[in-house]
């Protein structure tokens, strides 16, 4: 199983954390509008850090993750959520969420979000130039842009047709890629050596074709 770190992923992973847990992209923007059009927040508020400053407070987090990390074998994804889970065990700081399983399971549904949004929404233009924007149920698909904290907001109506929303039921499903097989190759001839026994199967199979090939060989041998 395998995703990319396009919109569509990013947008579905903050769509789960919303729905369970209470980059500057046209469609990040248009996702706020649309949850807030629905009235599933009252209003979001997004922040983008100044080009050259990377550091904020979610930092402390990360860092507790790479702590646990190094002190832990981690063969499988199970491993990687355990490490999660214990990384801050007095202050509950980091929660793992596993977006699939080894067995192929999806736990965290991917949507095409670019498919569902384009039709109904516009771009913002020169939104490179704003660092802050806030949204409001109560002026449905208008963004408040700000180049600074401080600034006065431009008001901007994203809806093509302020009276449409792009509907919050029936959200196209993206599945799962999968890894190709030199991904599979890949791992199977360099990290299945490293990995334990039990999780060697499960982290590193043999790449379909290779498997493909060795049950055509041994029946080949049985012949």
């Amino acid at each position: 199983m395998s995703s990319s770190k396009g919109s569509n992923e990013v947008i579905s992973y903050m769509h789960h954390f919303f729905s369970y847990f209470g980059d500057q992209n046209n469609f990040l923007l248009w996702y706020a509008a649309w949850r807030v059009g629905h009235k599933l927040h009252e209003t979001v508020d997004i922040h983008f850090l100044i080009a050259g400053r990377t550091k904020f407070s979610p930092d402390c987090g990360f860092e507790l993750i790479k702590q646990a990390y190094m002190k832990t074998r981690v063969n499988t994804l199970a491993d990687i959520a355990e490490v999660v889970e214990n990384s801050s065990p007095e202050c509950h700081l980091n929660i793992p969420q596993l977006v699939g399983n080894a067995d192929g399971r999806v736990l965290v549904e991917t949507f095409d979000w670019q498919q569902h949004l384009s039709p109904k929404f516009r771009k913002l233009p020169e939104i490179k130039s704003y660092q802050h924007f806030s949204f409001d149920a109560k002026r449905p698909g208008v963004v408040l842009a700000r180049t600074h904290c401080d600034a006065e907001p431009v008001a901007f109506q994203l809806l093509r047709d302020s009276a449409v929303l792009p509907p919050v039921d029936s959200l196209p499903v993206l599945a799962p890629p999968g890894l190709n097989i030199d991904r599979q190759t890949y791992l199977y001839e360099k990290i299945w050596p490293f990995c334990a026994d039990e999780a060697r199967d499960i982290t590193c199979p043999a790449p379909r074709v290779t498997a493909q090939k060795s049950q055509q060989k041994s029946m080949l041998k049985r012949m």
